[in-house]
């Protein structure tokens, strides 16, 4: 388990140097979560609060935030994103996604997940929410969570009426996959000698 305390919450040097792949998960037990991909990508978060942590990795390039928060409908995933460099490269995103006609949330000068930030919102076909952003500073608490209407605002606008109507039905009652029905799947697409995913075993951790 990661010693939170030795954690110094700022991003590293040079990390916003290049441009990395941003993904954002909602975990069922934070320090569980932290345990595990601090396994997998063989180093801590650089960022680590009770309702927040953040890991920086340079190859691949990778940005992964995770949340502490019931999983959204079809799984864990909170988000995607790019991290790029500038405020202009950012712009040229956003001009290539509405002129094929995609819905566009924008947020400039925005503290939230423990940084100040100027970005976009926007969905892909299938409505997989895609932030797009620029690192101007890291802070040191979440953000403006008092400012609920210029936080939530431009995901709604990426979303669309309907879409937000949408997400936030099947979040409430909508189905959840249960491990039976993850092994049913996995069955179902694999045969006698092929190989099968490594189990994992989950183990609670006391914060």
């Amino acid at each position: 388990m990661t010693d939170s305390s030795s954690i110094p919450n700022r991003t590293p040097k040079g990390a916003t140097a290049v441009v990395k792949f941003h993904a954002s998960l909602n975990v069922s037990d934070l320090a569980t979560a932290v345990e595990f991909y601090t396994a997998l990508l063989g180093a801590g978060p650089v960022k680590a609060y009770p309702d927040y942590a953040k890991f920086e990795v340079d190859s691949p390039p990778l940005v992964l935030s995770l949340k502490p928060k019931r999983a959204c409908a079809g799984g864990p995933l909170n988000h995607l994103g790019l991290r790029v460099v500038t405020v202009d490269q950012l712009r040229a995103i956003q001009e290539r996604v509405k002129a094929v006609g995609a819905r566009v949330g924008q947020q400039d000068d925005v503290k939230c997940c423990y940084a100040h930030q100027t970005k976009i919102w926007v969905t892909d076909p299938d409505q997989t929410m895609w932030e797009v952003y620029v690192l101007h500073d890291d802070v040191p608490d979440w953000g403006e969570k008092d400012k609920k209407l210029k936080l939530l605002a431009p995901p709604f606008q990426a979303l669309g009426v309907w879409g937000t109507v949408r997400r936030a039905w099947r979040n409430a009652f909508g189905k959840r996959a249960t491990t039976a029905d993850g092994a049913a799947a996995l069955a179902e697409h694999t045969g006698p000698g092929q190989a099968r995913p490594l189990e994992i075993q989950n183990s609670k951790s006391e914060v």
